[in-house]
């Protein structure tokens, strides 16, 4: 089930209500808003924009690490389990306000998220598209591992060296809620330094480094997934061998799109009064054109998109990492 399609619903449930429209809208428990015959597009449309930015205030993120003494039930098994694995683990509190500082700023590259570092005022803030979000950091680890080199030299004689590596590891939970209190969506990041697992830093600080400095990211590409950007496509481009090859999107700068950002294309269908929908392929942002305007090159499924744009299909278009 899609939980981007449920908050959606629910929130243009609650908004229509709000203002006393003579539309009733039936949210079912699977996350779905029953219109039989309506598109989840038009009916966001009816109410606001499909793409609306959410203000959002960040509240508490506090750093909570576990106890130190309860690594294992016994401190003597927990170095026997190093000793083994060749590897020893090591907090670092210091980092804290580092990483809190990293996932601000992811959640202020998300696409509709305007973030204000205090708390909301009814008095003077606009609540009807307001959320609220705190958490907490629960480690800030690095793992060190001594690894042995081995160099034949000239003479045949095997040269050994031994040098420590390591890799970090960052958890944080997040959780957004409505100004009520209510959650409305809960998770927990892990983000690590290290790529692959060959992928070990000669130093601590090279690996906190690394892995803090993804946070943003991480950050970033959750929140615009649960809350994707839509598009709908104003023009058709080229196309070639009964394949599209090019279309233009009702997205510009205004909306944060950049270059070679892509979007999924799905067909729309409706199932006995469900929204049913079917992946096509995708479209890639090539030159921001305009607010509201971009140019983008079909990637994949050109022979569907086209054929669903000639006969006037439903399409959705959302955006992707």
């Amino acid at each position: 089930m899609d939980f981007n399609l449920s908050l959606q619903a629910y929130l243009i449930f609650m908004h229509m209500r709000k203002l006393n429209f003579a539309v009733l809208f039936t949210v079912l428990a699977s996350g779905f808003l029953m219109v039989p015959g309506r598109s989840m597009a038009q009916e966001q449309e009816k109410a606001f924009d499909r793409n609306h930015c959410f203000d959002l205030y960040v509240g508490d993120i506090y750093y909570t690490p576990k106890s130190k003494n309860v690594k294992t039930s016994s401190k003597v098994l927990d170095v026997i389990a190093s000793v083994v694995s060749g590897e020893f683990t090591e907090d670092h509190d210091g980092y804290a306000d580092a990483v809190t500082s990293q996932i601000v700023k992811g959640l202020a590259s998300a696409f509709r998220f305007k973030v204000y570092d205090r708390m909301f005022d009814e008095n003077s803030d606009n609540g009807e598209y307001a959320l609220t979000i705190d958490g907490n950091v629960a480690s800030i680890t690095t793992t060190a591992k001594t690894v042995t080199h081995e160099k034949k030299e000239k003479d045949g004689k095997v040269k050994k060296t031994t040098t420590e590596e390591y890799r970090a590891v960052i958890l944080f939970t997040l959780t957004l809620k409505d100004l009520n209190g209510n959650v409305i969506n809960s998770n927990t990041f892990s983000v690590e330094s290290n790529e692959s697992s060959s992928s070990w830093f000669g130093s601590r600080q090279k690996a906190l480094e690394r892995a803090i400095s993804y946070v943003p990211g991480y950050v970033a590409r959750y929140y615009d997934e649960v809350y994707p950007l839509t598009a709908d496509i104003i023009e058709v481009g080229a196309d070639r061998n009964n394949k599209q090859k090019e279309v233009y999107i009702d997205l510009g700068y205004s909306h944060g799109v950049y270059v070679d950002l892509t979007f999924g294309v799905y067909q729309i269908t409706y199932i006995n009064g469900r929204t049913s929908r079917h992946y096509l392929g995708r479209i890639r942002v090539k030159e921001i054109q305009g607010p509201d305007v971009s140019y983008c090159k079909v990637v994949s499924g050109g022979k569907d998109i086209k054929k669903c744009l000639d006969n006037g299909t439903e399409l959705l278009i959302i955006s992707r990492h």
